[in-house]
C-alpha cells in the first residue's frame, strides 16, 4: 500500500492536471475570440423574425452570467458565515474553511456532503467529546439551510430555476467525463442549455427537462 504522503501527491497531482486542463481550454477559447460564437449564429436558427440567433445567444450570455454571479456572492456570504462560525466553536484555520465552503459549494449537494465529512474528520483530530466533534457540521448544517430556503429563493427571485435532479445527473455526468473540472463546468453548462430551451422551440423539451 502506498503512503499517506504518496496518495496525497498522487491526488494533487490529479488535481492540478484537471486544473492546467481548465486554463488551457479557456486560453484556447479566449484565443479564439468570437469565432465560436459566429459560427454558433450561423447554426441556430432564429425562432421567428423579431428575435435573430445573435439576440438569442447574447440574451443566454447574459442570464447565465446573472446566475452565476448571484451563484458566487451567495457563496461567499455562506464562506464568511462559516468561517466564523468555525472561528467562534475554536476550530483550527477558520479562513480555509470559509475558502473551502465558497469553492465546494459551487458543486451542488456533493459539495455540502464533501464539507460536513471533512468538518467531521477535522473535529475528530481535534476535539475529545463527540458533542464537540459533531457541533461544527451541525453548524454548517444550519448554516447551509438557511442558505437554501431563504437567502437563494430570494437572490434568485424568478430567475433561472434548475431540477435539481437533472442538477446532479449533470454533475455526474460531467464528474465521469472530465472529473473535477467537469463538476465545476456542470452547472453553467445546465444553465445554458436550460435558457436556450426556453428560448428555442426545437430544445423546449430539453429546457422542460432542466426546469423546476
Amino acid at each position: 500500500m502506498p503512503s499517506l504522503f504518496a496518495q496525497l501527491v498522487g491526488r494533487a497531482t490529479t488535481v492540478l492536471a484537471g486544473l492546467l486542463q481548465v486554463i488551457v481550454l479557456v486560453y484556447l477559447m479566449l484565443a479564439a475570440g468570437n469565432m465560436l460564437f459566429l459560427k454558433l449564429v450561423k447554426l441556430l436558427p432564429a425562432p421567428d423574425d423579431l428575435r435573430t440567433a445573435t439576440d438569442i445567444l447574447n440574451r443566454t450570455e447574459s442570464m447565465v452570467a446573472n446566475y452565476l454571479t448571484v451563484t458566487a456572492l451567495i457563496n461567499v456570504g455562506q464562506g464568511i458565515a462559516v468561517g466564523l462560525a468555525m472561528w467562534a466553536i475554536g476550530m483550527p484555520d477558520p479562513f480555509i474553511w470559509g475558502v473551502v465552503t465558497f469553492v465546494l459549494e459551487f458543486i451542488p449537494y456533493l459539495g455540502g456532503v464533501i464539507i460536513v465529512g471533512l468538518l467531521l474528520i477535522d473535529g475528530f483530530s481535534v476535539f475529545s467529546g463527540l458533542g464537540q466533534v459533531l457541533l461544527a457540521p451541525a453548524i454548517y448544517l444550519v448554516i447551509s439551510t438557511l442558505q437554501n430556503n431563504v437567502v437563494s429563493p430570494y437572490a434568485y427571485g424568478n430567475r433561472l430555476k434548475l431540477n435539481p435532479l437533472a442538477v446532479m445527473i449533470f454533475v455526474l455526468f460531467w464528474w465521469f467525463i472530465w472529473g473535477i473540472p467537469g463538476v465545476f463546468l456542470a452547472i453553467p453548462i445546465a444553465a445554458t442549455l436550460k435558457v436556450l430551451g426556453d428560448q428555442l422551440p426545437s430544445l423546449k423539451p430539453l429546457g422542460e427537462l432542466l426546469g423546476e
